[in-house]
């Protein structure tokens, strides 16, 4: 099924207001970003397979682990909820979310056109991806853990072994306290908190460890940085440190006075330690306030009060992470348009 009318995105329990994008994806416009925890209905899709979602019947889910490991399992969904599940709050942020805005920034880049929406921040329940490994029992030499889809055969990507055991990785059964829906990855898919979207394996029914670095086509060709001579930069891991202004929107038309301005900001090395707001265009730069946030592993609402005067202005805001990270005016160019988390310009008319 795919997102080609109204009847399509609202019968996978999707917003009509949601922005398709190609066949299988779904864009949040940003005018519907309100709200700290973003609602299931107006969360992103992204889908690298032929079709919205696939269903899986949960109760004939099963997980499967091997390779490298001690014991190899079968799990059923049953099994993981009896293994001390938890909830964590996390930003899940697509590798070329803001793909478009790379326009004006040197060479066409390839990839869906994405706007400022394929982000979003939830509640996600399930257990941590190393309670499973634990059980099963990692051997020594292993490297990678390869994580395989539902929807194709060929749906692979891979984590390192410390980061798949951190503790902060989970197999999850539940967004936003509702069972997760088959558009996002259930009955059980993998977050992978402050990575791009794509290591959040969805509809997983497999993992298997190794003792080498995988190089499948989801690892080492797709979801890869590369520059203008066509050399790779590396491969996309974590998101860098972004934020952005929901309210007032694009061209808005506003009264002078005291004005709302309003946001998120993320970053997938450490969580948001400031944000800063300018309304003339990166002359000047204010802090403004954390107005909500949920540790390291979630964005962060701000908020800023600004005195407006009747003219044409700038708005920006600019986001520093725990670990130092600016936001900066020019995002690295890449030729697939992953990580554009250049500094956004929001004109407005005061009047």
């Amino acid at each position: 099924m795919t997102p080609t009318n109204t009847a399509a995105i609202t019968d996978w329990g999707k917003d009509p207001r949601l922005i398709p994008q190609e066949k299988t994806n779904l864009e949040m416009p940003l005018a519907l970003a309100d709200s700290f925890h973003t609602p299931t209905p107006e969360f992103f899709v992204r889908s690298n397979g032929p079709t919205l979602a696939v269903v899986i019947d949960p109760e004939t889910w099963r997980l499967r682990i091997h390779g490298c490991v001690n014991q190899e399992l079968s799990l059923a969904l049953v099994d993981l909820q009896a293994m001390a599940p938890g909830t964590m709050t996390a930003f899940l942020e697509c590798s070329g979310n803001s793909r478009s805005r790379f326009a004006g920034h040197g060479s066409p880049v390839e990839g869906t056109n994405w706007g400022e929406g394929a982000v979003g921040n939830a509640t996600w329940t399930g257990v941590p991806l190393r309670d499973v490994l634990n059980q099963a029992g990692i051997k020594p030499g292993a490297i990678d853990v390869v994580a395989t889809g539902g929807d194709f055969d060929s749906m692979q990507r891979a984590l390192p072994v410390d980061v798949a055991t951190n503790g902060d990785v989970m197999l999850v059964w539940e967004m936003n306290g509702a069972p997760l829906l088959p558009i996002h990855g259930g009955p059980v898919r993998l977050i992978v908190p402050g990575w791009g979207a794509i290591a959040s394996t969805k509809w997983v029914v497999d993992l298997n460890v190794i003792n080498h670095r995988f190089d499948g086509y989801w690892n080492a060709d797709n979801y890869v940085l590369y520059d203008e001579s066509g050399a790779a930069i590396g491969p996309v891991t974590r998101m860098p440190v972004k934020s952005v202004i929901t309210t007032p929107g694009e061209n808005a038309r506003i009264p002078a006075g005291s004005v709302a301005i309003e946001g998120f900001a993320w970053s997938g090395h450490g969580g948001i330690d400031r944000v800063e707001i300018s309304t003339d265009d990166g002359a000047h730069w204010e802090a403004a306030r954390i107005i909500k946030e949920a540790g390291p592993l979630a964005w962060v609402q701000f908020a800023f009060t600004w005195s407006a005067s009747p003219g044409d202005h700038i708005l920006q805001s600019r986001a520093v992470d725990r670990e130092g990270n600016v936001q900066p005016t020019q995002a690295r160019w890449n030729r697939k348009g992953y990580q554009m988390n250049a500094i956004r310009s929001v004109p407005v008319v005061v009047t």
